[in-house]
């Protein structure tokens, strides 16, 4: 069985009590899920305000723009605490966990319009511009500090970029993280002119395949409230359980 605790964070754990487990990256300050606390329980409002502070002086020191928390795996907030998020101005959110073994997957038929290509070197600069396009929706600074960032990820060994093409032209992308607990699918998305075109069913066919002769499970993190997900049960991949995050923007974060 997958958990959470097999996510990548791309980031170092720098620090751990009984409290939580401080994730930190000092490359990547954007990223929220890089720099973050994970919770190692429910806590009332008293006590997440002590944990708060920490982290808050921790992000002020060291120039983050934000702070983050992650809830234990299916637990949810405290009353109290939840009514001083929202008082608080929070941002929450709530993903789930899905895996699947290879011999579970329902394959598509093969489509001729889409080809699956592993980015090389030089494909590197089209993956970074289509997904530069997909981070704008986030924010343009996002997006500009995400280019180098995806040049650190291209370099790791354990990293393998795809690129999926509809007639001959980019039209999505996603990201492999390869570990002992599987294949971790990341990023995956289409570009807007080229969906319910099966492009994104094609990049996850590719790569179920290609974790079929290693015996991996291979597992993704979803948005609860995002539509993809249905495609993911419906090529079979299973619930394994959710986590809940809170975050908060402490300093201009356009």
């Amino acid at each position: 069985m997958v958990t959470f605790e097999a996510v990548a964070t791309h980031s170092t754990l720098i620090d751990e009590n009984d409290f939580f487990r401080h994730y930190y990256n000092s490359e990547a300050l954007f990223r929220y899920d890089s720099n973050f606390f994970q919770l190692k329980y429910s806590p009332t409002k008293v006590e997440f305000e002590l944990i708060e502070t920490m982290h808050w002086n921790f992000s002020e020191e060291y120039d983050l723009t934000h702070v983050k928390f992650y809830w234990p795996e299916n637990q949810g907030i405290h009353p109290d605490t939840l009514d001083y998020l929202n008082q608080e101005d929070y941002g929450l959110e709530k993903v789930e966990l899905y895996s699947i073994a290879p011999f579970d997957f329902t394959a598509v038929a093969e489509n001729l319009d889409i080809s699956i290509h592993v980015v090389n070197h030089e494909q590197l600069d089209t993956f970074k511009s289509i997904n530069y396009i997909e981070d704008k929706i986030i924010s343009t600074s996002f997006a500009e500090a995400k280019q180098p960032f995806y040049d650190k990820l291209f370099q790791d060994k354990s990293i393998t970029f795809l690129l999926a093409y509809y007639k001959g032209k980019a039209a999505g992308s996603c990201i492999i993280v390869e570990s002992t607990e599987g294949l971790e699918l990341d990023d995956l998305f289409t570009l807007k002119e080229y969906r319910l075109k099966g492009v994104a069913k094609a990049l996850l066919d590719y790569i179920i395949k290609q974790a079929t002769p290693k015996q991996k499970t291979v597992f993704l993190v979803a948005d609860a409230e995002d539509s993809p997900k249905e495609m993911y049960i419906k090529s079979g991949f299973n619930y394994e359980g959710f986590r809940i995050g809170a975050q908060k923007a402490i300093k201009g974060d356009d």
